[in-house]
This record gives structure tokens, C-alpha cells and sequence, in this order.
């Protein structure tokens, strides 16, 4: 494999003007997928420094579970503590997406917050950390928006397919177009402006439920539309770009990677993710070897969808589309060299 290219600046139309403020990366799970999201965390620890701070809150979680987490992060950056959002049953029941209800928990992060912390890194429990983050949180998120990665809509969108119809209306819907659209798995902000922009989210996903077919990421988009700066690929590197490029064969090595769908690599290694992506986990799992926590079974169900889209996908894009290979492998280098 050919020697990484330095990818860890920001290009230059991305950049906001320097900070001072105190950045946190900020983690939120319940206890049933406590194991992934800690090993996520200890990503995030291994490639920041300085006086980073990182939070993990588990939504419901009782302080005596809580304390025996002591020696698992000794040592690193760090904190575990509890959250408890009383809206969220609410919001639940409105919630449409086949992850579990436990994303929407993101919406009310400001509210964990320090008035220490000026802004935070949001990272989802199914991703890795694999490059420095230092050069991200040192620059200031936009004053009334955020930072986000396009979501993989952006490079089939424009390809002649049955669901493209339904794409369209569903970001009319949104107030959105493919390009602005983005992943909400990672996402750098200011504290204020995550306020202002969640609780915009709350108010469209109570009224709208049927336009938020992605539940929080859908509203989230509706919120942010006109003030999201798009971050480059490498920051959020999803499971329907490595299925058309794995970077590291151009000496590309993302930030973070994020296991979108099913199977997550630590339940079924294999294409497009195979054992590296399991070090943290590996790590979290010695850790907390002696712990109470309840290790993540997927349902049957959706790993057997999950592999059946994944075999589908490859099937096609190299013996019925493989023009769209191709293209799809262009624009994601683009996206990822800006």
C-alpha cells in the first residue's frame, strides 16, 4: 500500500476563523450499546490531547453502574456520566428510522453541557477515530449553523434508479437538495447554535413526523438548511463510500470512519469492513472484561438485510452498473481531495 497522503488539513473553504474556546467530543448511548460507543470513545481519546475533553453519557443510566467504569478510563480523556431526557418517550414514539430510538438523545446535548464547553464534535457509537482531530476542533464552527459530512445520497442521486423519485420529494420535503443534505453521525457545532438548530429539529419531527423518514437526521437537515458548512468526506467516511472506494488503496486514510447499516465489523467482519476496524472495540472489550454491561446483538433480521444489501451492491456495480463504479469512485475522490 502506498504512503498516506497527509490528509488531516481542513481545505481552505471549509476553514472558520481560529478559536480559544473550549471543544469537547461528545458521545450519547444507553446501556445496551454502551460496549461500541465506549470503544468509539477510546478513538476519540487516542487522537486528541491537549485539554480535550470527552464526554459519554448514558441516557437512564444509574451513577452506582456508573462507578465501575473508574479503571477502564483511567488514564484517558474520558468522563462517563449520566443523561436522562424526559422528552424523549415522547419523541419516540414519533420516530420512523430502523436505528433505535436512542439517536434522537442527540437533540438535547446542550443541554449536558458545561458553560465551560463553547463547542463539541458529536460522533455516533458505530464509528472510529483514526486520524488526529486536533486540526477540526481548533477552528470555530459557524456562529448559527454547523459542520457536517454529505450524506451518501449525494453521489447516486443524479443516477437513473426506481427510489430516485421518492428521493427527490423526500428533500423537497426537507427543504434540502443532495448536495446540502448531511449525515447527522458526525457533527461539529457550536453550543448555541446546536441549541437553536435542535430545538427547530424538535418542533418539525413533533409536526412533520411523515417528512422525517430518517427521524432526527431528516429534521436536523430542515433545521440546518441554508447554514450547514460541508466538512470533507474523511471526517465522516460511511459505509456506502467504502463499498465503492476503500481510500486507503489511493493512500487515503480518513478521520473517521463510520459503520453505517449492518453488520456492524465487530459483529461480522468481512467487505467492506474487515478486522482493522475492530482494534477499539478489541481495546473496549479487555477493558471492561470484568464490567455489567450488555454486549450488542444486532437482530437476526437486519443482518441478514444488511448482507444482503452489501452482496446486492457489489453484485451490481461490477457486473450490471459498472459504469456507476467508476463515477461513484470520482466523485467520492473529489469529495475526499477538497
Amino acid at each position: 500500500m502506498p504512503d498516506l497522503i497527509d490528509s488531516s488539513p481542513i481545505a481552505p473553504q471549509h476553514t472558520c476563523p481560529k478559536t480559544t474556546g473550549k471543544a469537547a467530543v461528545i458521545l450519547v448511548t444507553d446501556k445496551n450499546y454502551f460496549l461500541p460507543t465506549f470503544a468509539a470513545a477510546l478513538s476519540a481519546d487516542a487522537h486528541t490531547w491537549g485539554d480535550t475533553s470527552i464526554y459519554l453519557f448514558v441516557v437512564d443510566a444509574e451513577e452506582a453502574w456508573l462507578q465501575q467504569f473508574g479503571v477502564a478510563v483511567s488514564g484517558t480523556k474520558i468522563s462517563i456520566r449520566a443523561a436522562s431526557f424526559p422528552q424523549l418517550a415522547e419523541l419516540s414514539r414519533l420516530h420512523r428510522d430502523v436505528v433505535p430510538p436512542i439517536a434522537l438523545a442527540r437533540l438535547w446535548i446542550g443541554s449536558l453541557l458545561g458553560e465551560d464547553i463553547e463547542r463539541f464534535l458529536y460522533i455516533d457509537g458505530d464509528t472510529m477515530v483514526d486520524d488526529e482531530l486536533e486540526t477540526l476542533l481548533a477552528i470555530s464552527p459557524p456562529e448559527s449553523g454547523l459542520m457536517a459530512v454529505s450524506d451518501f445520497m449525494r453521489i447516486y442521486v443524479d443516477e437513473l434508479s426506481f427510489s430516485k423519485r421518492r428521493d427527490m420529494v423526500y428533500l423537497r420535503d426537507l427543504g434540502c437538495n443532495a448536495i446540502s443534505y448531511f449525515n447527522s453521525g458526525v457533527i461539529y457545532a457550536s453550543k448555541n447554535a446546536w441549541n437553536s438548530i435542535a430545538a427547530s429539529a424538535i418542533g418539525f419531527l413533533r409536526e412533520h413526523p411523515d417528512c422525517c423518514i430518517a427521524s432526527d437526521q431528516s429534521a436536523l437537515n430542515h433545521a440546518a438548511r441554508g447554514n450547514v458548512n460541508l466538512l470533507p468526506l474523511r471526517y465522516n467516511y460511511q459505509s456506502e463510500y467504502m463499498m465503492a472506494l476503500d481510500p486507503r488503496e489511493r493512500g487515503i486514510k480518513p478521520t473517521i470512519w463510520h459503520f453505517v447499516g449492518a453488520p456492524k465489523p465487530w459483529d461480522a467482519p468481512g467487505w467492506p469492513w474487515d478486522n482493522y476496524f475492530n482494534r477499539f472495540y478489541r481495546q473496549a472489550e479487555a477493558l471492561l472484561e470484568n464490567c455489567n454491561i450488555t454486549l450488542p446483538i444486532p437482530p437476526k433480521a437486519q443482518m441478514v438485510a444488511g448482507l444482503s444489501h452489501r452482496e446486492r451492491n457489489r453484485f451490481r456495480m461490477k457486473w450490471v452498473y459498472p459504469w456507476r463504479r467508476l463515477t461513484r469512485r470520482q466523485k467520492i475522490l473529489s469529495l475526499l481531495l477538497q
